[in-house]
């Protein structure tokens, strides 16, 4: 299942310790009890036993990260950590950033099946250093197989088809297929998400702003992918990978809290990337490129203009990584972002960025490992930065002491700096973006335990400490206030990016889980996450995101494994500010109880075929995660899930 520190369980049922896993926290790979850091791992395995069908389900249980949907599925949802923003936490495909320049609330739209996955990292906390000036709360790395798998030579066909139905019209469809033959690796993949939607009343007919009564949220949501791997010695790898995304979709009260919202988006991506790897002996050295290209049409309602957008993203790294001698590590590198625009409502604009950064780790004693690392990066944004980070961390024998610490730096993005700065007499309750934005700092310091008392057994709790200034969001401000903008109403209110002063953010994370073997074929398992959250900003402005997280956030995970079949349920209990905007029967409560279930049956004994029953919100509760955007009740599903895999000569 999801899992946060020590240990994995994996198809056989056998439990490694998590000093033989190694990740990325840096650009040097360790295990995860020298790193330093707070990490999650997801396997295989624990995506095809959770009941979950998208990227941001399955990361909703762990401790550290809040998820803010807008729907369910995938259709939409910020990823925030540690209580960060979500344009403040950098997601990854196999070593490429997939951030998108327009919004960070597009940075969910993952361009790979779940099929396709072979792990995905969560490592809390800031790597700027390593990773990228913006990732404040954290990174989220999706590895794929074909990027992954390079240490088994046996020749191999595997695939895997998972195709299910439910209420409202709902389809959802999963599959990949993985080749290696020889020095050749080949995987694709497809992915689809569609529903008529559930059909709601629209609180803007008794507003006098639309005509029509009843609305439905509904969703098309479509990825395919294909990638390569060749191995062209025993020295030189090299990867390739393309994949297009499209999404069609109700988007009433995504992003604003207007009565004259009845939105609807199509967003249609195209994502290439490409890497070429040199191992030889004490040394690792990768380039990394991708490109990303997005058009968006925005359409906020039929009677006005739609907005168009057009972007596009290069991102480069070049890492060399070797060892100095028999104690030190280290990592030497670059990283170049270029950004564009072309927008009707947010004009043409383009951004660019590169940095140069420096790694080393060290055991400092015997038992007393040490990572520090320097970055200086140059944005046009905000001109020249250093960024410092490090980490300790102390392995012990059924326990690992951790701490560390990292500056980061976020400049606005695109939508921030110019949303709607280019239609005429906008009306009130929208957002309206702010060219003289200056970049967010934050700084974070952390200290931490995983504690493994006995085989199967984590205890894992983190605290943590970020200070941040000028950080942005959109705050309510009446228009008479705005100075840079001249295509607003007289004295109405709107949703102004500024930057809030000051801001600080405090948290715990606590992870309990126990495996337990009751034979080879039956395996129970628990798992609690709680986190707490405690931001403040000394401006006491209201803001629309800085604070848009849960202030306690505990989720439970209970499964059963047997041969014949499975059972798996996710809970969560949610407190956090309560918001009500009863003009667009916008209610995020106080606290809420949600809960998934999935059942499913092994009819042969073995797992290469599936059947099984997903509910979602099994117990029907309505809520809120973002103002005005409600979420599913309770949705039945059920489908069929069929796995081959055999070793060829």
């Amino acid at each position: 299942m999801a899992l946060l520190g020590l240990h994995v369980v994996v198809s056989a049922q056998i439990t490694f310790p998590m000093d033989t896993v190694k990740v990325n926290a840096s650009r040097i790979p360790t295990s995860v009890k020298e790193s330093g850091k707070s990490v999650s791992l997801f396997t295989r395995e624990d995506i095809e036993a959770m009941p979950a069908t998208s990227v941001d389900e399955l990361l909703q249980s762990l401790p550290g990260v809040n998820i803010n949907s807008r729907n369910a599925f995938g259709v939409q949802a910020d990823i925030g950590m540690r209580g960060s923003t979500f344009s403040q936490v950098l997601v990854m495909v196999d070593g490429i950033r997939i951030n998108d320049p327009l919004t960070a609330h597009f940075n969910n739209n993952i361009p790979v099946a779940l099929a396709e996955i072979d792990r995905i990292e969560v490592i809390r906390g800031p790597a700027a250093t390593s990773f990228g000036p913006d990732a404040v709360g954290g990174i989220i790395h999706i590895k794929t197989k074909t990027f992954s798998d390079k240490q088994n030579d046996a020749n191999l066909i595997s695939s895997t088809v998972d195709a299910g139905i439910g209420e409202h019209g709902l389809l959802l469809t999963d599959g990949g297929i993985f080749v290696r033959s020889g020095k050749l690796m080949l995987s694709g993949g497809l992915k689809t998400s569609i529903s008529d939607g559930i059909e709601q009343s629209n609180p803007n007919y008794f507003q006098g702003t639309s005509s029509d009564s009843l609305f439905r949220n509904y969703f098309d949501l479509q990825t395919y992918s294909l990638s390569a791997s060749y191995s062209i010695n025993d020295a030189w790898n090299v990867y390739s990978r393309i994949g297009y995304d499209e999404r069609d979709f109700s988007a009433k009260y995504f992003y604003t809290a207007s009565t004259y919202d009845e939105s609807t988006e199509q967003i249609n991506s195209w994502w290439t990337q490409f890497a070429l790897t040199r191992d030889a002996e004490d040394q690792h050295t990768e380039l990394n490129i991708g490109y990303k290209a997005t058009d968006d049409l925005f359409i906020f309602n039929p009677a006005f203009e739609p907005n168009a957008h057009t972007t596009g993203q290069l991102a480069f790294s070049l890492n060399h990584q070797f060892n100095a001698s028999e104690r030190f590590r280290i990592s030497l590198g670059t990283q170049g972002l270029q950004k564009t625009i072309e927008s009707t409502d947010r004009g043409n604009h383009e951004n660019s960025s590169i940095g140069i950064y420096s790694i080393v780790s060290t055991p400092l004693t015997e038992e007393l490992t040490g990572t520090g690392s320097l970055r200086l990066e140059y944005d046009e944004n905000f001109g020249l930065e250093l960024l410092p980070q490090f980490s300790l961390a102390m392995p012990l024998e059924k326990i690992t002491l951790r701490t560390s610490f990292g500056k980061a730096i976020r400049g606005g993005d695109f939508t921030e700096r110019y949303i709607s700065s280019q239609i005429n007499s906008l009306t009130p309750g929208r957002n309206i973006g702010n060219p003289d934005l200056e970049a967010e700092r934050s700084y974070t310091i952390d200290a931490g335990f995983d504690l493994y008392p006995s085989p199967g057994f984590t205890f894992s709790n983190t605290v943590f400490y970020r200070a941040s200034d000028n950080l942005i969001d959109y705050t309510l401000t009446n228009s008479d206030n705005i100075g840079n903008a001249d295509n607003l109403q007289p004295d109405s209110e709107y949703f102004y990016t500024t930057n809030v002063s000051n801001s600080s953010t405090f948290g715990i994370e606590t992870l309990i889980s126990k495996y337990l073997m009751i034979s080879p074929e039956n395996l129970l398992h628990a798992e609690l996450n709680y986190t707490y959250l405690y931001t403040t900003n000394d401006a006491g402005t209201v803001s629309k995101y800085i604070a848009n997280h849960p202030k306690h956030d505990l989720s439970v995970i209970l499964s059963y494994s047997s041969k014949y079949f499975g059972l798996t349920s996710t809970s969560s209990y949610i407190q956090r500010n309560k918001e009500v905007l009863s003009s667009i029967g916008g209610a995020i409560d106080a606290d809420y109880f949600v809960s998934h279930i999935k059942l499913t049956v092994h009819p042969t004994g073995r797992k290469d075929l599936q059947l099984y029953t997903k509910i979602h919100n099994i117990l029907n509760t309505k809520y809120q995660e973002i103002l005005g955007a409600q979420m599913p009740g309770r949705w039945i599903m059920g489908g069929i899930k069929w796995s081959f895999s055999k070793i060829t000569d």
